[in-house]
């Protein structure tokens, strides 16, 4: 698994249909916090600036010197809209956090085969990790597949007529 950002480290195209005021934090700024422990309220996510929220976006943070920056950089940002400073948690580890570790979740497994995909753990990037942890923790296979149709190469993700079954 590479460790560092990708292309597909993006807002994804699922989340500015939903949420187009850019109002919800989206799945790469939830990954990077949990990169750089630090737990972000909505309400704080909301008072902050669209070239604020950019740049959490854009922010690199999957090496110790990069987690340190980003969150200096929120802590400032913060600070300077009034909000209260944010205690540091303990960054995310491969002990903590699945999307990390080298083996496939047992969660994981069982959501893709509900949603009708296949992956290769070993071959996917970090931040396609995080996103089918999160589908498996909302236990949610339409969300999988839709992640899946975003992120996975064509032919591993199965298209959203084929597999979308109403309330899945």
């Amino acid at each position: 698994m590479r460790q560092t950002a990708s292309t597909t480290e993006r807002v994804l195209e699922f989340e500015r249909t939903a949420d187009p005021g850019g109002e919800l934090i989206p799945l790469l700024v939830r990954m990077k916090l949990d990169l750089v422990g630090a737990r972000l309220h909505l309400a704080d996510w909301q008072t902050l600036s669209e070239s604020e929220r950019q740049a959490l976006i854009e922010a690199p943070a999957g090496n110790l010197a990069a987690a340190v920056a980003y969150f200096s950089m929120l802590q400032e940002m913060l600070a300077a809209a009034g909000r209260a400073a944010i205690a540091r948690a303990s960054p995310a580890t491969s002990v903590t956090a699945p999307w990390l570790g080298d083996a496939e979740p047992e969660n994981v497994a069982a959501i893709c085969a509900r949603a009708g995909i296949k992956v290769q753990w070993q071959s996917l990037e970090r931040f396609s990790r995080y996103l089918l942890c999160h589908a498996a923790r909302r236990g949610d296979p339409a969300l999988c597949r839709t992640i899946a149709a975003e992120i996975l190469p064509l032919g591993s993700a199965p298209t959203r007529n084929k597999f979308l079954k109403p309330g899945d």
